[in-house]
């Protein structure tokens, strides 16, 4: 693929690791679990649960240790989660005396009531403060809790605390057995299968387009568009407030309907794949070279792909022939075979070089208008899909079928690759030492992750002094330890007084409320999720136990089963959970002989009161509401979207990454942003965008990637704004309507920020000073919204400025000359719109507006676009 002058030392072992990469997936895999990583964890939990009980069965043991072991290993398993297999051994090590230490003092102190209450509080105190160290911090942390609960409820006498430390011994030894034997599962597997996963998902996506394309095809050109189109979120978040029309010929437009909706599900689909490959490309590939390589193709196809979609999705677009039809199912079967995988058949080859065709003008002339923009957004998915192969090293012994225009295309982008290395390997020099060792990405030396228990916390702590965690009981780790330290005295308290003998279920679900979450409204949804689950869990388990009492061997395999669906379903269902948790106790309890009708209802009770004490202990302790949460998570998506928007911007002017303050030598052309004065756009605006301080350089990338972070927060935590049973009606449509927007403004901050990543060395557009006046007023405006949420008494007559009719026709300007100029156009004509669309709900003035209904018709507007 590429020669050995950027590899510096030779074609040899790196050029081999990005070749392997592409070799090992040969199948398409389940798209509703990426990179099979629920499966994975729930098999490993299984597997380590079943030997150890299988060891301890052999061994001899009572029944009451072997339930100890079986939980231990279930811990340890959940427990560690780092992505180095390294680091995992580490954190398994210091798991097992931590472990031995908190099940011995539980046991020792169970029958002293006030001593273990007291320890017990201690303990949770310190499980919950030690996240601050990261995942191995969470880690240990949740073992120490854990194990102390599981010594409350086996109740095993002292007497046996020799025969409790081998059952830990074992635990812990079968699960490492599992995770680095039996299951074991590299980083870089893990990333391969989530690029299976994501290639299942772009099919799906192509499909759900021919689809689309057919019922537009049968049913007749859409009406108005209804809502934001393809964004990530938008399925969830709900759409803004736009005039929703039938969108179709046939009745009622239910067909086309239906096909829209599936297409935007699979678009935020691919968003969600495309973001978890992008988190584990550090410790997944051979070089940082290689990770920034994938990471900008993978963004490159996502972006595409969005942008295919809106072309089709656009109810204002001329309608198509049926050869777009014809071409997506082309492009359909592509996709499908082997485009991401070594070799490419011959016929895939003749697809792929048509479609590639379709980048060039020349091409698309004299087809319908309807046709040009999709064939166009075709061609550069194919492009996108054959520069991740180069840089994947799978596009080796491709070109024996290739057209001399796809070979120029190959070459293009080798070269690419070779000069984008070199400029990583000189700046991989000049960044100070302390940057490039392993410990400078945190404790665990993990990267960023989705592991649902997000939180400032478990994240490795890179922070430069702007954005430097708060300190003292503002620190979130501190304030969620004394939060739930005291919600768990209360519910220790409330707990004993219902039932002396299981007060723990009303600490362990106080614990469980906290986890992954970040204010009130939050720890309510899932409070409450929680006990709907354990009531319907209840009715489960009273009939399972019904069914299986007396029969050992099937209580042991539904247990199995009932763990199994538990941690399958948790990253994506707490109701789920604690549904199966729950049935799994009533199994567990007919095998210690315990079991009764009444034990059940207990559990419920218990739950209960674990929820009230929760929610009672985050509204009185250090208190986060869910507006301020959410205010300070919008302020985030607002700086993270000001910094994507600035450094696509300027890097389009013609700038290289890590430059500021004007072109740099040997580059043609000026800044995108001059100073100049409205620019005709009527709004008296400097069209300046602030430049990026040469100390501080902004990774394009990553920055788009923390966007996307930031978004997904506010996603989360408005979710008790937007939960069903909510009696904040008006607040609700509020919420789903600026998410809606941010989901929409992101899209857009994508395709700027794909666009400018495409561009490099001298490569750049023609600056228009319309587009650099709106891309001025664009920072400025969003730098208000920002301080108007930091500080909403004293903004209230600073106003936004207003947008502008003359950017409108820099978009249309010749489309077909300036193909890629009109897009960035676009793109911020349409990030300049949505801003003023968020004028209205977040109550700043927008400087002679055309009223509050004329602002959000056309941020819906721009949400559609």
């Amino acid at each position: 693929m590429i020669s050995s002058a950027a590899d510096a030392g030779g074609p040899g072992p790196r050029r081999d690791a990005r070749r392997a990469l592409s070799r090992r997936v040969r199948l398409p895999l389940p798209a509703s679990d990426p990179g099979l990583l629920r499966l994975t964890a729930a098999l490993r939990t299984v597997l380590s649960v079943g030997l150890t009980l299988a060891v301890l069965a052999l061994l001899g043991v009572p029944l009451r240790i072997q339930v100890t072991g079986a939980m231990a290993a279930l811990i340890s398993t959940i427990a560690v989660s780092e992505t180095r297999l390294r680091d995992q051994a580490v954190t398994l090590a210091l798991g097992l005396p931590v472990a031995g230490a908190t099940v011995a003092a539980g046991t020792a102190l169970a029958p002293h009531r006030i001593a273990a209450d007291t320890v017990f509080v201690l303990v949770i105190f310190g499980a919950v403060y030690v996240r601050r160290f990261g995942l191995r911090g969470k880690a240990l942390g949740m073992i120490a809790f854990q194990m102390f609960f599981i010594a409350q409820f086996v109740q095993v006498e002292s007497a046996r605390l020799a025969q409790v430390g081998l059952a830990l011994l074992v635990a812990f030894g079968c699960g490492a057995l599992v995770r680095f034997g039996l299951l074991r599962v590299t980083p870089e597997q893990t990333l391969d299968l989530l690029m299976g996963s994501f290639r299942t998902r772009l099919r799906q996506a192509v499909g759900a387009m021919a689809a689309l394309a057919e019922a537009a095809e049968r049913d007749g050109p859409a009406g108005e568009s209804n809502g934001p189109a393809v964004y990530p979120g938008a399925a969830a978040s709900g759409k803004p407030a736009a005039p929703a029309t039938p969108a179709g010929g046939g009745p009622d437009g239910t067909g086309r309907e239906r096909a829209e909706r599936r297409l935007r599900q699979r678009i935020v689909r691919l968003h969600e794949g495309a973001l978890m490959i992008q988190d584990r490309l550090e410790d997944s590939t051979p070089d940082a070279s290689t990770a920034e390589a994938v990471q900008r193709r993978i963004a490159g196809m996502e972006v595409t792909a969005e942008r295919l979609a809106a072309v089709l999705l656009d109810g204002e677009r001329p309608p198509h022939t049926p050869l777009v039809t014809v071409r997506l199912r082309e492009l359909y079967e592509a996709v499908g075979r082997d485009w991401l995988q070594k070799r490419t058949p011959v016929g895939l080859a003749h697809v792929r070089d048509r479609l590639l065709g379709y980048r060039e003008n020349e091409n698309l002339t004299g087809l319908p208008t309807g046709d040009q923009e999709a064939l166009r957004a075709m061609g550069e998915l194919a492009f996108s899909v054959l520069g991740l192969r180069v840089a994947l090293g799978a596009a080796d012994g491709d070109d024996e079928n290739d057209s001399p225009r796809t070979r120029q295309y190959r070459e293009e982008l080798e070269t690419e690759e070779l000069s984008r290395r070199a400029e990583s390997g000189l700046r991989a020099e000049s960044r100070p030492d302390a940057e490039k060792t392993p410990e400078g990405r945190g404790a665990s030396g993990g990267t960023r992750r989705r592991d649902g228990d997000g939180g400032p916390e478990s994240e490795p702590q890179e922070e430069d002094e702007g954005t430097a965690e708060p300190g003292g009981l503002r620190r979130p780790s501190t304030r969620t330890a004394f939060q739930v330290t005291v919600g768990s005295a209360m519910a220790i308290v409330g707990g004993e007084l219902l039932s002396p003998q299981r007060w723990y279920w009303a600490v362990l679900t106080c614990w469980v409320v906290f986890l992954g979450t970040a204010s009130t409204g939050e720890i309510l949804v899932k409070g409450y999720r929680r006990l709907a689950g354990t009531a319907v869990g209840v009715v489960a388990g009273a009939g399972l136990t019904g069914l299986v009492a007396g029969h050992t061997g099937v209580s042991f395999a539904l247990i199995l089963f009932c763990v199994f669906a538990a941690f399958y379903f948790a990253p994506v269902s707490h109701t789920l959970t604690s549904f199966f948790m729950t049935a799994m106790l009533g199994l567990l309890f007919t095998l210690l002989n315990t079991y009764s009708r009444d034990i059940f209802v207990l559990r419920v009770e218990e739950t209960a009161i674990g929820v009230v004490c929760g929610l009672t202990a985050a509204l009185l302790v250090l208190p986060i509401r869910t507006a301020e949460h959410t205010d300070e998570l919008l302020r985030t998506v607002l700086e993270r979207l000001s910094d994507v928007t600035q450094e696509a911007v300027r890097r389009l002017s013609g700038e290289r990454p890590g430059v500021s303050g004007g072109a740099p030598p040997g580059t043609r052309g000026a800044t995108v942003a001059p100073p100049v004065p409205g620019a005709g756009d009527g709004s008296g605006a400097s069209a300046s965008v602030p430049s990026v301080p040469s100390a501080h350089t902004v990774d394009l990338l990553e920055a788009a990637r923390e966007l996307d972070d930031a978004l997904d927060g506010l996603r989360s935590a408005v979710q008790p704004l937007t939960h069903p049973v909510s009696p904040l009606r008006s607040r609700s449509q509020t919420a789903r309507y600026v998410v809606a927007l941010l989901d929409s403004a992101a899209y857009h901050a994508r395709g700027l920020a794909a666009v400018a990543e495409q561009l490099t060395g001298d490569s750049r557009i023609t600056p228009d000073p319309r587009v650099a006046a709106a891309a001025g007023r664009l920072t400025r405006n969003l730098r208000t919204l920002t301080r108007s949420l930091e500080e909403p008494e004293e903004q209230r007559d600073e106003a936004l400025l207003p947008g502008s009719d003359t950017l409108t026709i820099a978009v249309i300007d010749h489309p077909s000359r300036s193909p890629v100029g009109s897009r960035v156009a676009r793109h911020i004509h349409r990030l300049d719109e949505i801003v003023i669309g968020l004028a209205e709900p977040l109550g700043v003035r927008v400087e002679g507006a055309r009223g509050a209904g004329g602002a959000a018709g056309a941020a819906g507007e721009a949400a559609a676009g």
